[in-house]
């Protein structure tokens, strides 16, 4: 188990959007040490998902 802090996501969900899952798996890799390559493909693609909420950029709801 580990902890993704925002710069984690940020950093995987930019090498997903502008080089592929797989250099995000290289991403993820360099902040935990996954060994499984499935394991390590579902966790990118879920952070990948992630989307900030507007409480998290400081608007307000609309």
């Amino acid at each position: 188990m580990f902890v993704v802090d925002e710069a984690m996501a940020t950093a995987v969900r930019r090498a997903f959007d502008e080089r592929g899952e797989w250099p995000a798996v290289a991403e993820l890799r360099r902040h935990v040490c996954i060994d499984d390559n499935d394991e390590a493909l579902r966790v990118v693609r879920t952070i990948a998902s992630w989307r900030r909420s507007p409480e998290a950029s400081g608007r307000p709801p609309a």
